[in-house]
């Protein structure tokens, strides 16, 4: 398989399946929407290719639109362009379609959105400490650092990937979107230094709301998976409600 990026939730290796892409069509009728199934087609590896070379270039482009963020991998599988989307819903991927390119050859991999996550951790375990760098920022905001310290008497090495939830509606703590590759390096602090984890948000793909996350970062502590966690607030200020409501300051 050829892969142009990493994939956000899971690796392309392991979201590879070999299978035919059936893609679905609508057909209106007056006013009733009904669907059918598109027959199964073989595509060349020069078709694939095609394809593959123009999402390329769209994605290497300097003008990333919230279509174009919100693509985090692609790859060739035998019969199918598979498609990785930051915040995967149908409504994404119907603006995937529209904005940056459609073909039934088009697979998106990986379950819908919201992912449902209602895990809880601990702020610190065996003298490894994290929280955020502040309580709460502005609604807008888009990048927010957390500070992870060593009180453990020894070394301790650490990366950088995490996750974020969000509280829904319904009550269910729900992954959104952020970061999808990080870099593979260990970063090693002495027994009683202190680091630094960088997290995105994506309000141009998901727009911030109001209320507390959670920020996990999970690693192998003395031989148990420890799941650290953070809380942070997202608040409206001011000038954002004022924005809100058409109002200038």
């Amino acid at each position: 398989m050829q892969t142009a990026f990493a994939a956000c939730k899971q690796s392309f290796a392991a979201q590879q399946k070999k299978v035919a892409t059936i893609s679905k069509k609508r057909v209106v009728k007056s006013k009733k929407r009904t669907y059918r199934k598109a027959s199964a087609r073989k595509y060349s590896h020069r078709e694939l290719n095609a394809i593959m070379r123009i999402l390329e270039r769209k994605f290497l482009s300097e003008d990333k639109t919230p279509a174009l963020r919100n693509v985090v991998g692609f790859g060739m599988g035998s019969n199918s362009i598979d498609v990785a989307l930051r915040w995967n819903t149908k409504e994404k991927q119907l603006e995937f379609r529209r904005q940056i390119y459609n073909s039934p050859a088009i697979r998106f991999e990986g379950k819908l959105d919201p992912i449902i996550d209602n895990r809880e951790g601990v702020s610190t375990y065996q003298g490894i400490s994290l929280k955020a760098e502040k309580p709460s920022y502005p609604l807008s905001t888009t990048e927010i650092r957390f500070t992870i310290t060593n009180h453990s008497g020894e070394e301790f090495v650490y990366g950088e990937a995490y996750s974020i939830t969000a509280q829904g509606a319904d009550g269910n703590w729900f992954v959104v979107p952020t970061d999808c590759s990080f870099t593979a390096i260990g970063h090693v602090l002495s027994d009683g230094q202190s680091g630094t984890i960088t997290a995105h948000l994506f309000p141009d793909i998901l727009p911030n709301k109001p209320g507390v996350y959670r920020f996990f970062y999970e690693d192998n502590i003395d031989g148990n998976k420890v799941l650290l966690m953070a809380t942070f607030e997202l608040r409206e200020t001011k000038s954002e409600n004022c924005r809100f409501y058409g109002v200038t300051l």
